[in-house]
């Protein structure tokens, strides 16, 4: 086993091996190995018994060939100071390199991290802001059905006080209990229309100068009403002047600012035909401001409102829904009237569904 000998010059641990500064000597062979050495040194003037390795004897070689003085000692250490020298010059280089990186990578690493916490305070007020908004939708859904059912009492006791409408709200009741996933408001108002009439629930909206019919049409302005209160409370809508109180053939619209009310139907055509005029135009009025609201709240998109019937004062396309008499043409006109205002709530209609369609779509 070779012996360990420690470089005096870069202070490493080496045997001397120095086969290839001639290759033509075996290593295994210590005499000719040995002299080998001893003639190496010697050529350098290097004293024979100190310690140094091949890499560090090649280089006092290489310097000793550039230098003029032939003193191996001071050879020696000129040349392992300006090897040290190099050393501690490449070291603190490569130490400011690694420092310069590590702090670097550190402002790297802190302005990402800072990114990273930025990114989730703005996530966690997203959030909370939607849970806010969830919690509100609750609540309203909540509060739209309580207000919902109340009313729902509120009209079958009135309408049970009536002995002409006992059989109607039977059949609402009975509805109301089959009602599964399917939409409240097409389960409840059927709306149709004859080659002349327009009829929601069986009451057609006919002559109005035939008393026989005064039933019919009071009480289809009373589904209408009450349809048109219950689509405000769908959509959250409030009107700013007027507030609708189905009550059946008795349904009135109040308004707020003096507590007129203006009660929708005929008892008798020649006393009532001014107020129930009055009256449906006031309706009309409540309509066209729900529908403004609808398509500034988005929705009804506009597109879609374009193939709606348009209200105009007292007019639906240009049809008057008021009622004179002996001019069988205006009578006419009043027909067509009530056949465009249903079918402008036969579209509100088709809105819920979209609505909750919508709404399904967004869990």
């Amino acid at each position: 086993m070779s012996k360990i000998y420690r470089c005096i010059d870069c202070g490493k641990e080496y045997t001397f091996d120095y086969s290839e500064i001639n290759p033509g000597i075996d290593p295994s062979d210590d005499n000719n190995y040995t002299k080998m050495i001893s003639d190496y040194k010697n050529k350098l003037n290097f004293p024979e018994e100190t310690n140094i390795c091949l890499q560090c004897l090649k280089y006092i070689k290489t310097e000793k060939n550039n230098s003029n003085t032939n003193n191996p000692e001071q050879t020696i250490t000129q040349i392992s100071q300006k090897y040290i020298n190099e050393l501690k010059e490449k070291y603190s280089k490569e130490e400011n390199d690694l420092k310069k990186y590590d702090e670097a990578e550190e402002k790297r690493q802190i302005e990402e991290l800072n990114k990273i916490k930025s990114q989730v305070e703005k996530d966690e007020i997203e959030l909370d802001t939607l849970l806010k908004e969830l919690e509100k939708m609750e609540n309203d859904e909540s509060n739209f059905c309580d207000e919902f059912r109340n009313l729902e009492i509120k009209i079958y006791f009135e309408e049970m006080s009536k002995a002409n409408y006992s059989e109607l709200m039977n059949n609402y009741k009975n509805k109301i209990n089959k009602i599964n996933t399917n939409n409240i408001f097409s389960e409840l108002f059927q709306i149709s229309f004859s080659e002349k009439f327009g009829t929601i629930n069986g009451c057609k909206f006919c002559d109005p100068y035939i008393s026989n019919n005064y039933d019919s049409i009071n009480g289809g302005w009373g589904y209408i009403i009450l349809l048109t209160k219950l689509l405000s409370i769908k959509f959250m809508f409030e009107s700013t002047k007027y507030d609708l109180k189905p009550e059946g053939n008795f349904s009135k619209i109040e308004k707020k600012e003096g507590n007129v009310e203006y009660e929708i139907g005929i008892s008798d055509m020649n006393r009532t035909m001014e107020k129930f005029n009055k009256a449906m135009e006031v309706y009309l009025e409540y309509l066209n401001e729900f529908m403004e609201f609808l398509i500034k709240e988005g929705k009804v998109e506009k597109k879609e409102d374009e193939i709606c019937p348009k209200i105009n004062g007292n007019k639906i396309n240009n049809k008057s829904i008021h009622i004179e008499e002996g001019k069988d043409r205006v009578i006419d006109n009043w027909y067509q009237c009530m056949k465009y205002l249903l079918n402008i709530l036969k579209f509100l209609i088709c809105q819920t569904l979209k609505d909750e369609n919508n709404s399904i779509k967004s869990y």
